[in-house]
């Protein structure tokens, strides 16, 4: 009889675990699942089966034999614990706890029900880091072992994240190369010694720290600024050293002292054949089996085995109980360098201010303040009213706060999808609406940009606020049918815009949801379309205009001459922020890119005067549609489905736009 599992949190991580469950051959079934946001429950139940559950009481009382925990972290105990209490296995992604009690009540409540706890500690199960294990005798007594890890930030920029937001992205990405440090230390320090911080140092962006138990030094390294991005644990014994490198799931070293004359000279030859050839079968593991997650599904069919046979857990308490004493300490001290957070700055859903009365400056909320155009957008708007009559008072809306932030002067804390308090949007003069979806499918543009859009029109209505300045995107135009057409602002939608893809069919429906309902709900409009977004600050191209390859070495659609519409994210910003201002100036409709920068070839040209160095392989765009498009086709033909339509060669093919109405709208913001 197969277990029965249940999903507590159905995010990305969540689908890594179903993916796993599923491979597992019918040894498990997922018999239900909840989430605090129904929509993402039934998308994700429909992706890995079982019903959905109105809360996590009722999903309880259905009686799963093991539960998935995947909530955010801050959930982790209060959920954890609810399962283990019903009489459930649990499964914690990381971390396992964000304090020593937390981790201490749950291993005590499992051990009174009888029940087994994991953690997604997977990189213990990895391949590579077994095969480490199993030949570190090799390298003699182990001195010290270096934990490295380097990650890229999502969302927000390194160079306008505030210090708590990168705080926040250091402590998520700590477990992984924690644990592994302290698994080894554990095993190949003296019996029961325990883990102890010598020394350690953190920021909002790096940690660094260094561990012992025993004789044995453990170095820890975890960066957001440190490139290229890696994520390793380094052996060094007496007798030679390995490494092994969790991004290629491979081991390398020579496993000698390197003393010889001939070790010094081999030992560097050795490596570099090891990691070509190790780095290529991994890249051919991966393509054939599609696991972006090595060690995930070992460890869930370990823990499972666990279950079933009453055998313990793969995870000791000691080991859990271990990680946790010392993730808390680093964290605090990620804490104490970002400093207490600005008191009564964050508001709640549906509290715009602290004295719940509108300040007497004009207000201008921006939704999406934290995302990369809705935080430049913040700045513009701070900038501009920097020594004005009136200056302007920012209120940033977003799934989460960002209080170091000095552009945006009270944040409301909302989720637009679900919906949001037309007290959220008191006293506000004009509505910025920069929150959508970027990369998800079509359930994801469905619910984070029409619904989001829906719902914030209806407050608007309700709070009174008439003013709306809407930013879209270039690619709602339906695509020219003449090579020479030259589009303007009053060129129409596409009928059926699923052909172009996600993003373009969402904010077609966006715009068209505005143009209905808005002026029924007595909400002027003004709509901006930018072209593609670039940064001066960490220049690359655009993704209509090619791809980076490797190094210097970057592949290019088309050829130079060929047209291109970019904006720089911070003129795009002062756009915006000059159309929420001067409201009554700005055109119905704006299709704002940089006239100055017409073509390709010009715009490699100023990334060059900016001191990129990166060199161009120019393919035709007729090649990257069809190979888009067999591509698509094979990868649907071989799960036995139907390619969906995907208009490629539309969707990439160069446009040609009529520049006045964005001039003129630059030049009167500067």
């Amino acid at each position: 009889m197969s277990l029965r599992i249940a999903f507590i949190g159905t995010g990305q991580m969540a689908r890594n675990h179903a993916r796993a469950i599923h491979s597992l051959g019918g040894r498990a079934t997922i018999v239900g699942v909840t989430d605090r946001l129904p929509d993402r429950a039934e998308e994700f139940a429909a992706f890995a089966g079982g019903r959905t559950y109105p809360s996590i009481r009722t999903l309880l009382d259905a009686g799963p034999d093991i539960v998935h925990v995947c909530t955010p972290p801050p959930a982790h105990f209060e959920t954890a614990h609810a399962a283990l209490d019903a009489g459930a296995h649990v499964y914690v992604e990381k971390p396992f706890a964000l304090t020593m009690t937390d981790a201490t009540r749950l291993l005590e409540m499992a051990e009174r029900r009888g029940r087994r706890v994991c953690a997604g500690h997977q990189l213990l199960f990895d391949g590579a880091f077994r095969t480490l294990v199993a030949r570190a005798n090799a390298i003699g007594e182990l001195v010290q072992a270096d934990s490295h890890f380097a990650f890229r930030p999502s969302g927000s920029s390194m160079t306008r994240a505030g210090a708590r937001v990168l705080a926040d992205q250091l402590v998520d990405v700590l477990p992984h190369p924690l644990y592994t440090l302290i698994a080894v230390l554990e095993r190949f320090g003296p019996p029961g010694a325990a883990v102890e911080i010598d020394w350690a140092r953190g920021g909002p962006d790096e940690l660094h720290a260094s561990l012992r138990a025993g004789d044995i030094v453990g170095r820890l390294s975890v960066s957001l600024r440190a490139r290229p991005i890696a994520s390793s644990l380094a052996l060094s014994g007496t007798r030679g050293a390995l490494t092994c490198d969790f991004v290629r799931s491979i081991v390398v070293g020579a496993g000698n002292p390197g003393e010889a004359a001939l070790e010094k000279v081999l030992n560097p030859m050795i490596e570099g054949a090891q990691l070509v050839s190790r780095t290529a079968l991994s890249v051919g593991r991966r393509v054939a089996t599609g696991v972006s997650y090595p060690g995930l599904a070992e460890l869930i069919d370990v823990f499972y085995g666990a279950v079933e046979r009453g055998d313990p857990s793969p995870l000791s308490p000691r080991h859990l109980l271990s990680v946790t004493r010392v993730f808390e300490d680093l964290v605090s001290r990620i804490d104490d360098s970002v400093g207490q957070r600005q008191a009564g700055r964050v508001g709640q859903a549906g509290q715009a201010s602290q004295t719940g009365q509108a300040p007497p400056e004009p207000v201008i909320v921006v939704t999406g303040a934290r995302g990369f155009l809705g935080g430049a957008v913040a700045r513009a708007l701070h900038g501009s009213s920097q020594g004005a009559a009136a200056p302007v008072r920012v209120r940033g809306i977003g799934r989460a706060a960002d209080p170091d932030d000095p552009h945006v002067h009270e944040w409301v804390v909302a989720d637009l999808s679900r919906g949001i308090s037309a007290d959220a949007l008191s006293g506000a003069d004009v509505v910025v609406h920069a929150a959508a979806e970027t990369a998800g499918d079509f359930a994801a543009h469905e619910r984070n940009t029409i619904a989001a859009t829906r719902h914030l029109l209806q407050s608007m209505r309700e709070a009174g606020v008439t003013r709306l300045v809407l930013v879209s995107s270039l690619s709602v135009l339906r695509p020219p049918r003449t090579p020479w057409e030259r589009q303007t602002e009053l060129t129409p939608r596409p009928d059926d815009p699923s052909p172009y893809g996600a993003y373009t069919w969402g904010k077609s429906l966006q715009e068209a949801l505005v143009e209905r309902d808005a002026p029924s709900f007595g909400i002027a409009v003004r709509i901006v379309r930018p072209g593609a977004l670039v940064d001066a600050e960490n220049p690359s191209l655009p993704g209509l205009m090619g791809r980076h390859l490797f190094g210097r070495w970057h592949l290019g659609l088309g050829h130079a001459r060929l047209p291109i519409a970019v904006c720089d994210v911070r003129r795009c910003a002062e756009a915006i922020a000059w159309c929420a201002t001067r409201f009554d100036e700005a055109p119905p409709v704006v299709n704002l890119f940089d006239p100055e920068v017409a073509t390709r070839g010009a715009f490699i040209r100023s990334l060059r005067a900016r001191g990129w160095s990166g060199r161009i392989v120019w393919v035709p765009i007729s090649a990257i549609a069809l190979g888009i498009t067999a591509a698509r086709t094979a990868i649907s033909l071989a799960n036995r489905r139907l390619p969906t339509r995907l208009a490629a060669w539309a969707v990439l093919k160069p446009r040609r736009y009529d520049s006045r109405v964005a001039s003129r709208v630059l030049a009167a913001c500067r």
